[in-house]
């Protein structure tokens, strides 16, 4: 009767999951077929005046001349060993080729192909889209709660921004809900799994694996440590192979000055001349609300370390609250974008601690980053809506 019940919250959980799914899918569908002319590398935000290869002179651009990192993660998945000379189209290559577990899975699912690989590119995401929705599903089930929740994952603003630009962060929250669902449970193949991946889709997920250690470590279960520390080294050896094969990291003065002094520089300096149109007034205003918020998330971080809170989720929390502390670089706060991708695991552990222990304070940072990101839909929305007209 036990398994039952535990096989029935399963399927309800895969249901909510399946309904994730198609939302996420009818989105892509509606910005293909209005928005894209049909052309599905139109997700990737292939800028106007971007520079491409040859071999993909076909590509759909967008109005925007810069384009968004996504089309840079589309012609890795196109030359994922750095063979094909597409290096010298990518703003920054060591850092872009070291996040390959999605465009290298792409190009691996497609044997390399040109004509297939975007389209199994946008898959991968798709089955992490069911992942997390499913992840959370079954973690709301087991906090009490509605299994209903699942489909809040759509929310999550790195998953929404990755699913109108196609970058690589949507994957990344789904590992960080299946490692906060699964790691307390056996068996613990899972949670290694995920920490294998975690760093490949984004170096950021070595925050992970260094969580699940000292989570590990402060329970004195050392051969979970040591197990999960292994689990970094094919990202390092990754890592290695790329950069024997390309220049230096592109971006300077990543590394803070002074704990938070990229987000204290941030807040110092504001948004400048936001005022030429309503879309940009309230663009300003809700990156405004959006710093709060990651402010607010710090405060919450520091709050868990004084209550001495071991958990794997708090631990979570914290580690990439500290990582946040390093971030030096005050392009990465200038967005939320941006900042909402970087810090997604941040914002995701402390969702998850506001639907385990029912306190609103923990879910405020994720809603304050949120409005800035449907914002930027309400500009899609308009665009599908005109071009359907």
């Amino acid at each position: 009767m036990e398994t039952s019940a535990h096989e029935s919250t399963r399927w309800q959980a895969a249901r909510v999951a399946a309904v994730a799914l198609l939302c996420a899918a009818a989105w892509l569908g509606i910005n293909v077929a209005f928005n894209y002319g049909g052309h599905i590398s139109g997700l990737f935000w292939t800028g106007s005046g971007a520079s491409l290869p040859p071999e993909l002179s076909h590509t759909q651009r967008v109005g925007d001349p810069v384009g968004y990192d996504g089309m840079y993660y589309r012609l890795i998945a196109h030359d994922p060993l750095i063979r094909r000379g597409f290096m010298v189209y990518v703003d920054n290559p060591r850092l872009r080729w070291r996040r390959i577990l999605v465009p290298g899975v792409a190009a691996l699912l497609t044997a390399g192909s040109d004509r297939y690989v975007d389209f199994a590119y946008v898959v991968i995401e798709m089955a992490f889209v069911f992942l997390g929705a499913y992840w959370l599903s079954r973690f709301a089930q087991r906090q009490g709660a509605r299994t209903a929740w699942g489909l809040a994952f759509l929310a999550i603003p790195a998953v929404a921004i990755s699913l109108d630009r196609m970058t690589v962060d949507l994957p990344l929250a789904a590992l960080t809900i299946g490692l906060m669902l699964y790691g307390n449970a056996q068996p613990r193949w899972p949670v290694y799994a995920m920490l294998l991946a975690a760093p490949l889709v984004r170096e950021t997920g070595a925050v992970l694996v260094a969580a699940w250690c000292v989570y590990s470590a402060l329970r004195r279960d050392w051969q979970a440590a040591i197990r999960g520390a292994a689990c970094a080294l094919p990202a390092v050896a990754w890592w290695v192979y790329v950069g024997g094969r390309t220049p230096g990291d592109g971006a300077s003065g990543w590394i803070a000055s002074y704990p938070f002094s990229g987000l204290v520089k941030r807040t110092l300096e504001g948004v400048t001349d936001p005022t030429s149109t309503l879309w940009l007034r309230a663009a300003a205003a809700f990156e405004e609300l959006a710093l709060a918020g990651f402010w607010l998330a710090m405060v919450l971080a520091v709050y868990l370390v004084w209550k001495r809170r071991t958990g794997l989720i708090e631990v979570t929390a914290i580690l990439f609250a500290g990582f946040a502390a390093t971030l030096g670089f005050v392009e990465i706060w200038g967005s939320a974008y941006a900042t909402g991708r970087s810090l997604a695991p941040l914002l995701i552990a402390l969702g998850l601690l506001a639907l385990k222990e029912r306190r609103i304070a923990f879910a405020l940072p994720l809603a304050l980053v949120l409005p800035r990101i449907a914002l930027q839909y309400e500009a899609q929305i308009k665009s599908a809506l005109r071009n359907l007209i």
